[in-house]
């Protein structure tokens, strides 16, 4: 290869580039000695990375042996898992049980009816609520809209559409979930919009009864024993418990009397007991009625022969006592909120009679409570009850006690659950086919000439065109005595008209001008009377009257545009309801035979079962004559013989025969079944109560006689061997690896990359450490070498099958606790909950110094007579400006009524609520509403042109804009502003107008919110509308955790969390309570853990951040202050006992950490020595180039020299040579 030209001891002789390059490899044998460090670092590196991958994968292993889950042995089988499907965890016990599926649950679905198309326009406006969720659907919104706005309100019911066929399809609405609850579905606006999908028919019914007692059996008698009018040989005698109060009744001598004597001489608080008959048949039959309760337990079997309780403890027979809504989140805001409903239903529902004024958009649970009692309705009452669902949120109803007599408005109690429609009272509907193609009635001659022409009105120019005469742009093709005419009043003069009449060449008929007077002319037709105006034309030139609808009595002769003519006919054919043809001809022999004389011939060809007419709009329809499904069709072909152009059009359903159906497709159902003889029901197929530990998922029905044989049994540890093997084989790896990287081959004495490396060192002694130390565990199974896993002589780790075989068989929970984390505190006050990596075993003295405590405020004053006046209490929490309840209280309220207040209150999630400060009038007193247009508003000047933005930010805080453009001010209303202001917060929001005429917004979501809302009148037109700024009324919120208790007839406040975070503080209007003022807050737990600081947090006291030994330790203390104060503050100890899984897993975590591990630290000092010698080399380069340099230089002097001296040498020896010539 060339390396150049190079010119190298030319004067001396010498190979200068040869002596500089061993000089300058001299110079950088330093460098080359560090780049073989590099190279080894690197490779050191290298298997340290690998290393700690192996130390991973082991990690992995150790963090499963630490869980208790593993160990969890249980074995579960089915018989036939195609039935019955099972699984099971370790608390299933051993054994075997029987299951017969007798149901499956399933979903509900309904169907709605039949619509001809699915994205045509339904004309149905208004909201429903689906599951508590508002939907609203807009006049213009087809079937596939209201199937896409179900479906985005995730509100767990699917839509989708069902074609049943040209022109039938449906809507079918399902559960997501199987079960007997099902969806729930109501219409929540003036207009109907279930009914008119066909999903819920006109009839309602109470959707929430509730019952307040029961009824026995009748019985023939009152005064003979239930035993002798039963013929019981052996009737059942003992104690029955009503309402928690022991009854004595024997049936032998008991009669119906005698038993309800004994309920009432008991004297159970709010119950009594009563024989009632009624006359059947000329037999007077016996009832005993027990009111006031439905907590009936019968041990005796005597309720049960009575049939007031049925085996499973039920009552038969129940009374009913009144209704009650749904449930609701919150007792305070409105209830339109609530639901989701854009703008809430408003209107006077009837109770028992008496009207009450409701308006869901703003009214609240207590506001319809407050209206109902007011009204003191004879017998009945309104409550506010609480309850709490499985999570423990409070869940409100609004009962009426004392009736179930409801009339609704607007579907106000539809939409609050007391009402519900009916999915099955729909009729049969007959099928109605329908023409698309109107008929009408030519205009009558307004200025006949005789019997045979006519006259125009008088116009003031016959010249001119006659839309500046007569004031009209009508244009159309006319048609006189069947001879068509174009028109256009833009061009055409009255001469122009006459000129193109009698252009036409109609025969027999002519036009002429008369001049009737100064500046007047008419029109005159003679020769007819057969006018068919197009346009307008005719009509607005006063020759004709306006056409007006055919009908059944029309004459052929006088349909418009038809031109009929004798001998005409008109081809009949079509299909019966049964499918059959249906063929016929009518001819119209006479032109003043009337449409209806088509329509007997038509009915007559379908035998009389149809019933054919003329609509409305004058067309041709055809109903069938039965209600119910039917394949009637109609074709009428006009065949036009005479040159008319007579149509009726296609006739289409516009009316889907149907038989009389139930909108419900699917029941919603429970699942069924029988275990061991034990029928039950759940309302999904995965049922995980009714046996402890078992999971059955019921996948099909048994047989009759069937039975599915459940087994359990307790000695499956196939996972938990395959675990342990799999960790030995990982720990192998790793030690393996570990091993290779360190060891010397003996032959050569040659090094690994990582022979003598302390870390590495330190790393194996460990993990052989965490093997074979022994844990402290009571038993002799303290080691793992006592399970059968022991290292070999070559260090490998090997299992003992037949001791590990062993110990999982006869020691498994010994075999746990070998592996597991065990936390354990000696004082019943203490509850171990946690440690962390950094937390050391061992057991920790305990010494507690203060309990926590929750904040509590009493009253001074017993409430028990009552308030002396009405006030409102506000409790507020602790460091929030808005976590506040407001709680009005009456004049007269006692303890237990405020407490209720009160609980309703703190319990209830709040809506946030914005109102406008600005009420608007339509003439200055009464207020605007949703149906007031821009130009009504009082004062406010709108015009056309004028804008409104809209403008704010959601629940979650995301800003929004929009600006709503006023095209008419005398038609577009407020309420279409409040529809936009709806649609820009993505209908998240209600808007409406409050009766003071201000706009009202309720956040549709509870809890904290963002909201904000701002509508800026941009007023381009020079008016002075003003809606005023919407500001928060009522901040949102969730339920506060304060509970209000009746202490000796004093109020006592108390909140529900433990801790010095948790406290509140009270306002009150009147001063009557006894209440203070001053801020309570709870206590922190505090104490030391073995003598070490520790963080108290309510309950949970923690071992403090770098403590040596407990760091992260954390316990939960319940005891009381009262405890502390009584026996001292040494509260025992807490022990911590760490099996290998656990031990092995802190300390690989340690090792391995990608921050500050072991081997991390131990690459990073790799990398850093790694810089530190890359540094070295560039800075020996550098001084190795200079040396370079300086030598190249050198050399290049001497050469230079040598040069010099040798020319002056060669000079001197010429003259030298030239002087001995001489």
């Amino acid at each position: 290869m060339s390396q150049g030209i190079t010119f190298q001891g030319l004067g001396s002789g010498l190979d200068t580039g040869s002596i500089i390059e061993q000089l300058v490899a001299i110079e950088q044998r330093p460098v080359t000695l560090i780049q073989q460090r590099q190279a080894t670092l690197e490779t050191q590196k290298l298997a340290i990375t690998d290393i700690n991958s192996a130390l991973l994968n082991l990690k992995s292993k150790a963090e499963n042996l630490a869980d208790d889950d593993l160990f969890s042995i249980t074995k579960i089988n089915s018989s036939d898992s195609s039935k019955v499907s099972v699984s099971a965890t370790n608390d299933a016990a051993i054994g075997s049980i029987n299951v017969e599926v007798l149901e499956l649950a399933q979903a509900r679905s309904l169907s709605s009816r039949s619509f001809t198309a699915s994205d045509e326009d339904l004309d149905l406006s208004g909201e429903f609520i689906v599951n508590g969720v508002g939907i609203e659907i807009k006049s213009t919104d087809s079937l596939i809209d209201v199937r896409d706005a179900i479906n985005a309100a995730d509100a767990g019911i699917n839509a989708q559409i069902l074609t049943v066929a040209d022109g039938d399809n449906r809507l079918i609405v399902s559960a997501e979930e199987v079960g007997a609850a099902g969806f729930d579905l109501r219409d929540a606006s003036t207009e109907d919009v279930l009914q008119g999908l066909g999903l819920t028919s006109a009839a309602t019914e109470v959707k929430n009864t509730f019952a307040d007692g029961a009824r026995s059996a009748q019985f023939l008698s009152e005064t003979d024993s239930v035993g002798d009018l039963l013929n019981l040989g052996s009737p059942p005698t003992g104690t029955v418990s009503i309402a928690g109060t022991d009854i004595t009744v024997d049936l032998a001598t008991d009669s119906l009397t005698s038993i309800a004597d004994s309920i009432n001489t008991a004297a159970i608080a709010g119950v009594t007991a009563a024989v009632t008959s009624v006359d059947e048949g000329g037999l007077t039959r016996y009832q005993l009625e027990i009111q006031g309760t439905t907590e009936i337990v019968d041990n005796t079997g005597s309720m049960e022969t009575m049939g007031l309780i049925d085996s499973g403890g039920s009552v038969v027979d129940e009374i009913i006592a009144g209704a009650e809504t749904d449930a609701f989140t919150s007792t305070t805001t409105s209830l339109g909120s609530l639901l989701s409903l854009g703008s809430g239903p408003q209107g006077s529902i009837s109770i028992a009679g008496q009207s009450i004024a409701v308006d869901l958009a703003e009214d609240s649970l207590t506001d319809i409570q407050t209206r109902i009692n007011d009204a003191a309705i004879a017998g009945v009452t309104a409550t506010v009850t609480n309850n709490s669902d499985a999570d423990g949120n409070s869940q409100f109803r609004l009962r009426i006690d004392g009736t179930t007599d409801f009339v609704d408005d607007g579907n106000i109690l539809e939409s609050l659950g007391v009402l519900q429609g009916s999915n099955s009272a729909f009729e049969s509907v007959a099928r109605v086919l329908t023409a698309n193609s109107p008929n009408s009635v030519r205009g009558a001659v307004l200025n006949p000439v005789g019997g045979s022409g006519a006259k125009s009105m008088e116009v003031a120019s016959d010249a001119d065109p006659l839309s500046t005469t007569i004031g009209s742009t009508a244009s159309g093709s006319v048609s006189i005595d069947g001879v068509a005419v174009a028109i256009d009043f833009n061009t055409d003069s009255l001469n122009d008209v006459r000129d193109k009449i009698n252009a036409a060449g109609i025969s027999g008929v002519s036009a002429t001008v008369n001049a009737t007077g100064p500046a007047a002319f008419e029109l005159e037709i003679s020769g007819t009377q057969t006018f068919d105006d197009d346009g307008g034309v005719l009509q607005d030139l006063g020759v004709v009257e306006a056409n007006t609808t055919a009908t059944d009595n029309t004459r052929f002769r006088d349909i418009a545009n038809g031109n009929v003519q004798a001998g005409d006919s008109i081809t009949i054919s079509g299909r019966n309801r049964d499918g059959d043809q249906i063929a016929g001809t009518f001819t119209i022999s006479n032109t003043n035979l009337r449409i209806d004389n088509l329509l007997s011939t038509v009915e007559g060809l379908f035998g009389d079962d149809v019933t054919a007419s003329v609509d409305a709009m004058g067309r041709i329809s055809l109903a069938d004559n039965l209600a119910g499904t039917s394949s009637m069709a109609l074709t009428l072909t006009a065949n036009n013989e005479g040159g008319g152009n007579l149509s009726f059009g296609d006739l289409s359903v516009t009316t889907q025969g149907a038989d009389a159906r139930s909108s419900q497709l699917q029941a919603g159902t429970d699942a069924e079944v029988r275990i061991n003889g034990i029928t039950l029901s759940r309302s999904t197929n995965t049922i995980t109560d009714a046996v402890e530990g078992v999971t059955l998922t019921l996948n099909g029905l048994t047989d009759e006689d069937e039975v599915v044989e459940v087994s359990v049994t307790k000695d499956d540890t196939t996972q938990l061997r395959s675990q342990l093997e799999g960790f030995v084989a990982e720990y192998n790896t790793a030690m393996g690896l570990i091993q290779a990287q360190m060891a010397v081959d003996t032959d050569s004495g040659e090094s690994s990359s990582l022979t003598g490396d302390a870390t590495i060192l330190g790393v194996q002694s460990r993990l052989r450490s965490a093997i074979i130390n022994e844990i402290d565990v009571e038993g002799e199974f303290n080691a793992l070498v006592f399970m059968g896993i022991n290292f070999d002589r070559s260090g490998q780790l090997t299992i003992n099958d037949s001791r590990l075989t062993e110990a999982l068989e006869n020691n498994l929970e010994d075999v746990q606790a070998l592996f597991v984390e065990r936390g354990s505190t000696s004082n019943s006050g203490v509850e171990f909950v946690r440690s962390t990596t950094k937390t050391l075993a061992g057991g920790y003295s305990l010494d507690i110094t203060q309990a926590a405590q929750q904040a509590e405020l009493l009253g001074s004053v017993d409430l028990s007579d009552g308030l002396a006046e009405a006030q409102t209490l506000t409790i507020s929490e602790v460091g929030s400006l808005t976590n506040a309840a407001a709680v009005e209280l009456a004049a007269g309220d006692t303890t237990d009524d405020i407490v209720e207040k009160v609980n309703s209150a703190l319990n209830s999630q709040v809506a946030e609520v914005r109102r406008g400060s600005v009420a608007n009038t339509t003439d200055g007193a009464a207020a605007i509403d949703e149906g007031t247009a821009f130009a009504e508003i009082f004062g406010a000047g709108v015009v056309n042109g004028d804008s409104i933005r809209i403008q704010g930010t959601t629940h979650d805080g995301a800003a929004v804009l929009r600006s709503y453009a006023i095209e008419d001010a005398a038609t577009q209303t407020v309420g279409d502003l409040l529809n936009e202001v709806r649609s820009t917060f993505g209908n998240n929001i209600s808007a409406n107008i409050d009766a003071d005429g201000r706009i009202l917004v309720t956040d549709n979501q509870v809890g904290p919110s963002n909201l904000t809302v701002t509508l800026v009148e941009d007023n381009e037109g020079g008016g002075n509308l003003d809606l005023g700024s919407i500001e928060a009324e009522t901040e949102g919120r969730y339920p506060m955790e304060i509970t209000a208790v009746n202490q000796d007839g004093k109020l006592l406040l108390r909140h529900d969390t433990f801790g010095d975070n948790a406290g509140f503080s009270v306002t009150q209007s009147v001063d009557q309570l006894g209440l203070s003022t001053d801020e309570v807050r709870g206590a922190d737990v505090g104490g030391t853990i073995n003598g070490e600081a520790a963080d108290g947090f309510g309950r949970i006291l923690t071992g403090s951040r770098d403590n040596a030994t407990t760091d992260g330790l954390t316990i939960r203390v319940t005891t009381t202050q009262e405890d502390l104060d009584a026996n001292g503050s040494e509260l025992g100890s807490v022990d911590i006992v760490y099996g290998v899984g656990r031990s092995l897993t802190d300390l690989l975590s340690f090792i391995t950490d990608d921050i500050d591990g072991t081997l991390k630290t131990r690459e990073d000092a790799i990398d850093d020595t790694l810089d530190n010698l890359g540094d070295q080399i560039t800075a020996l380069n550098r001084r190795v180039e200079q040396t370079r340099a300086h030598l190249v230089s050198k050399f290049a002097t001497l050469e230079g020299s040598l040069a010099t001296l040798q020319s002056q040498g060669d000079f001197l020896t010429s003259q030298l040579a030239g002087l001995s010539a001489g």
